[in-house]
């Protein structure tokens, strides 16, 4: 007589494998969303900052320090839910002048989130030069 179909213990056997499978794909695609989460705030971040450094190089070498902290908030949309996120950024003008380089001053633009109970942060330096 031929046996035909699975015995209990191959059905277990195959159902834990399944589920160890399907376990790991769903670690996986947890860690994907959180990455795509991080490198979404990064681009706004990076795009910001290189925005408010163009409009200080606009300036040119009247940039000053900006001592004030300000806001800007962007509502991302994750699976049809809006997820709004607020970003800080603050504006650093420091004198560089040095024996060879006197008129040298350093532009940073700072900006931050809070992600995941940290704060993260992005920033831009460059330098102007006076040129008289």
């Amino acid at each position: 007589m031929k046996r035909r179909g699975f015995s209990i213990a191959e059905a277990l056997i195959a159902c834990t494998l399944i589920s160890g499978i399907a376990v790991c794909l769903f670690g996986v695609w947890a860690m994907h969303a959180k990455a795509t989460a991080h490198s979404r705030d990064m681009m706004v971040a990076s795009a910001w900052a290189e925005q408010i450094m163009e409009g200080e190089l606009a300036k040119g070498y009247t940039a000053e320090d900006d001592s004030l902290v300000h806001t800007f908030h962007v509502t991302h949309i994750v699976a049809d839910v809006p997820i709004d996120r607020e970003y800080l950024y603050r504006v650093y003008v420091t004198d560089g002048a040095t024996p060879t380089a006197p008129g040298l001053k350093t532009v940073r633009v700072e900006v931050a989130w809070e992600e995941a109970g940290q704060w993260r942060t992005w920033h831009v330096v460059t330098q102007l030069s006076w040129q008289g």
